[in-house]
């Protein structure tokens, strides 16, 4: 059932997941590890996540697996 799904979603949005699941897991992995109070926890792993989730896209279109093409229809 997810493959079916996996296969109907469009290169952009699998890439979206990926990066968003890579850049949680290796932010809550660093944010857990500089320890602290929440908020320096939480600021941390917000600040990492996003580098990462970052570089992930930017690796892929750079990589050129991914094209992103903006159309009129917004297809």
């Amino acid at each position: 059932m997810l493959l079916k799904e996996l296969r109907a979603m469009n290169d952009a949005s699998v890439l979206a997941i990926i990066a968003g699941g890579v850049g949680g897991a290796v932010g809550a992995f660093v944010g857990g590890a500089v320890g602290g109070d929440v908020v320096t926890v939480m600021t941390v792993t917000f600040g990492v996540a996003l580098v990462v989730g970052v570089a992930v896209v930017a690796s892929a279109v750079i990589a050129g697996d991914v094209e992103f093409v903006v159309d009129a229809d917004a297809e």
